[in-house]
């Protein structure tokens, strides 16, 4: 309501500055949730039905989305640690007919058997999903594994020497090492042991590991207070926001075992290895101070956003950058704890505005275009108008109403993710929901799929 009162007082003051005698041009009339358009509007409208409990759904506390690479919405279930697996016309997955298994998802465990609960999730090209719980690690479970099935593991492979030479290697170490002196493999040994370990969720990088403690430690970075908040992918890249040390960290993917397929297939699966900093601490442009959610855009550029100051939302790498005074997106005043951003297929910016209950949109060079999740409401009100009479002016009130935009129907979104077909998903965090927008157009007026 404060919020509505300082946006009609603005627009009120002005009606008075710049009434003089002139028309003003009333807005094409709305209705609540349910907007009808003028020829030629455009405007984000809601989808129905909405992704909550009475529609069957069990969200407890959805806080993050992605797209997978196949089409399938991910939703991160924070409280209940699961992550929901949902169609893209609303149906939750646990198997599918093309033979997908996403039980291990539905109750999240690590190898100990503690919970994981999971703030942050992405998926690479290899059907990785990688889970960050805000700890000094990050879990990954591979989509495809849990597909095709894992018949066994290689245990020792033997190589030979460009002069007949043969020797077996057990470390990925010593393998790439011969291989890159013209070794090749001659044969291999599998063992069949173990093999669920590759279809549940385990450690892809664990900053609490030994070895892995002394790297991240020459980067000035405590192991054991790395608080994962936000992590995106890239190639053979896996990124990672550190609220806590206010990096962000680039972790490079390492064979660490070669699985036999169900179908037969030689597949390599990876660890992650801490390789530098990608961004550090800072306030202005470029840097990162308690980072959140994060992505990646064609030409290779991170995008992620903070909640701390200055700026809430930030691009580095790739073709461009924004401009602090000169791009919207860069405005410091404009959002309240920045928790997400997303891009879609046009390369358009989506950010989770989370203390001003709203998603805006952007155009890929940052100027802003939309708010979404919020209702378009009419105002009556009264402004004074000044005609002149004579020599002297005279003062009279004129009825008016205009239209402004009221967030009044999400509650706290952490994260909103676009598909191809340019649906946004928004995680409508403390309404337990996730609500479903897209782009009207001068000929579509309904909320329904």
């Amino acid at each position: 309501m404060a919020y509505l009162k300082q946006t009609i007082s603005v627009l009120l003051l002005v009606l008075v500055i710049t009434a003089c005698g002139i028309k003003v041009d009333l807005p094409t009339e709305t209705t609540e949730f349910d907007p009808v358009f003028g020829a030629g509007d455009t405007s984000y409208i809601r989808i129905s039905p909405d992704w909550d409990a009475s529609n069957g759904y069990t969200f407890s506390s959805p806080w993050d989305i992605v797209i997978g690479t196949d089409g399938y919405v991910f939703v991160a279930d924070q409280d209940r640690a699961a992550i929901h697996v949902i169609t893209a016309s609303g149906e939750e997955v646990i198997d599918d007919d093309f033979g997908n298994h996403f039980g291990a998802l539905s109750n999240l465990t690590d190898e100990t058997g503690a919970g994981i609960l999971p703030h942050a999730i992405d998926q690479d090209a290899r059907l990785n999903l990688f889970i960050a719980d805000s700890s000094n690690r990050l879990m990954v479970w591979n989509q495809y594994l849990n597909n095709v099935g894992v018949d066994s593991m290689a245990i020792m492979v033997r190589l030979e020497s460009p002069t007949g030479d043969s020797l077996w290697v057990v470390g990925f170490d010593s393998i790439n090492t011969l291989q890159e002196q013209d070794w090749s493999i001659d044969s291999i040994r599998w063992s069949d042991e173990n093999l669920d370990y590759w279809l549940a969720p385990r450690a892809f990088w664990d900053a609490g590991d030994s070895l892995e403690a002394i790297q991240v430690a020459r980067y000035f970075i405590d192991p054991s207070n790395i608080h994962v908040t936000g992590v995106s992918s890239r190639g053979d890249q896996c990124f990672v926001a550190d609220a806590n040390s206010n990096a962000i960290l680039d972790l490079q993917y390492v064979p660490m075992a070669l699985l036999l397929t169900g179908e037969g297939d030689q597949i390599l699966v990876y660890e992650g290895k801490i390789a530098g900093r990608a961004v550090s601490p800072g306030t202005g442009n470029g840097t990162v101070n308690d980072p959140r959610g994060m992505t990646h855009g064609k030409d290779g550029a991170l995008f992620y956003t903070q909640w701390g100051e200055n700026f809430s939302v930030h691009k580095v790498g790739g073709s461009t950058g924004f401009e602090y005074g000169e791009d919207d997106i860069m405005e410091i005043e404009r959002y309240d704890r920045a928790s997400d951003v997303s891009l879609d297929i046009l390369g358009n910016i989506y950010v989770a505005d989370t203390g001003h209950d709203r998603i805006q949109q952007f155009n890929p060079s940052g100027r802003f275009t939309y708010n979404i999740g919020m209702n378009r409401v009419l105002v009556d009100s009264t402004y004074r108008d000044s005609i002149l009479v004579g020599s002297e002016y005279e003062y009279i009130n004129r009825d008016t109403t205009f239209q402004v935009e009221v967030a009044d129907i999400l509650d706290g979104p952490r994260s909103v993710a676009v598909d191809a077909n340019g649906i946004v998903y928004i995680a409508d965090t403390r309404h337990q929901r996730v609500m479903r927008y897209r782009l009207s157009t001068e000929l579509d007026y309904t909320t329904e799929e």
